[in-house]
């Protein structure tokens, strides 16, 4: 029965002991995506889609973190891309990096792209890469879309002074008869 008990009073304190503590609401929130690495590894992407020929946005990671591709190269078509294929020697893609993409299944052996521009992507401007380029409809405006018109009121100050004549003017002169 001792035994019972002393083993009853450990599972309780380990269990109290890996309770979760309650966030601070005064510590601020870290966003899920690092917006300042550039790079990312290959094996860590979930997803992409091609925007235009040289332009592909890509979802990396658990959190599926937009990365911005644009690409360059003289036989470079992703439009008809089914799938990407990476070349890289460490897995690493970076901006200006030996990182070439094939795409799709019907692709010529020296249809190659290199990988020039890699830009991470918030999700307000991940919207608006999608609405520019028509795979989404833009987000409607807030509120009723009006404009307001407020016209500033001159200050008092200067309705009171007069103003100074102009320098370098001809005095006026009268001649007499």
């Amino acid at each position: 029965m001792l035994v019972g008990r002393a083993l009853a009073i450990s599972i309780v304190t380990a269990i109290a002991g890996c309770a979760a503590t309650p966030r601070d609401p005064n510590r601020p929130i870290e966003p899920a995506c690092d917006q300042s690495e550039n790079c990312f590894y290959e094996r860590n992407i979930r997803s992409f889609r091609v925007l235009d020929r040289r332009t592909v946005i890509v979802l990396v990671g658990s959190n599926q973190c937009p990365f911005k591709l644009e690409v360059d190269g003289f036989f470079c078509d992703l439009s008809v891309s089914s799938f990407l294929a990476f070349n890289d020697r460490d897995g690493r893609i970076c901006t200006w990096d030996r990182t070439y993409i094939a795409g799709g299944p019907f692709v010529r052996d020296d249809e190659l792209c290199r990988v020039q521009q890699i830009t991470p992507l918030t999700d307000d401007e991940l919207l608006e890469e999608y609405a520019n380029n028509g795979i989404v409809p833009p987000l409607p405006a807030k509120g009723s879309g009006e404009l307001e018109v407020v016209e500033a009121e001159p200050p008092a100050a200067a309705e009171a002074t007069e103003v100074p004549p102009v320098s370098g003017a001809m005095p006026e002169t009268s001649v007499a008869p």
